[in-house]
């Protein structure tokens, strides 16, 4: 059989870029045709269905742009964490050069009524993982007393989680930028509540 004649890896992050900015149902195979360079059949041989392609789109984004999100959570102080976070999320929104919103998020939404499907399990999962480091790392503050002792990790991350998606949902337009600018600037000090005295 004879190799496939294209680099993997660019052709995944084509698809992924196609999904981005059409979501899912909107991403035909003729879009993902157009993007790719690719004629349908290779494309099904190579990467699947459009399932298995939007399955491969969303982990490539969950590890080019959500992972590196989450790992600035990785700091000892945890007002400083959430306020890059919040503004690293916000350049990805804003940034012209690519498309707009979040392929996780967006994925969410559209495939809600599937959460009974492989792809729609494969969603919940993604989010699933980013709840549960949100929550590790609000628990790793509390240990370390960066926290006040009523301070709730689980509904800390929930409030931060709920943000995350909302700002991504909202940054599909750009009518919306001015409010997700404020909330990225704002969410922060609304966490000084819980913030431990030095």
């Amino acid at each position: 059989m004879r190799s496939a004649s294209f680099d993997r890896h660019e052709v995944i992050e084509k698809i992924m870029n196609a999904f981005w900015e059409h979501g899912y149902e909107a991403t035909s195979i003729q879009v993902l045709e157009a993007a790719t360079g690719l004629k349908r059949q290779s494309l099904y041989n190579a990467f699947g269905n459009k399932d298995a392609m939007f399955q491969l789109a969303s982990e490539r984004y969950h590890h080019a742009v959500s992972a590196k999100l989450m790992a600035l959570l990785d700091q000892d102080d945890p007002k400083a964490a959430v306020t890059g976070f919040f503004a690293a999320q916000l350049e990805v929104l804003v940034d012209a050069d690519q498309p707009a919103g979040c392929v996780v998020a967006a994925g969410q939404q559209e495939l809600a009524n599937r959460d009974e499907s492989e792809l729609g399990q494969h969603m919940v999962s993604l989010i699933g993982e980013q709840y549960a480091a949100l929550t590790a790392a609000f628990e790793r503050w509390k240990r370390a007393g960066r926290l006040t002792p009523d301070a709730d990790p689980q509904a800390l991350a929930a409030i931060v989680m709920s943000q995350l998606r909302g700002q991504s949902v909202l940054g599909r337009s750009a009518a919306s930028r001015p409010i997700i600018t404020r909330t990225a600037h704002t969410l922060p000090a609304l966490l000084d509540r819980f913030i431990a005295p030095a």
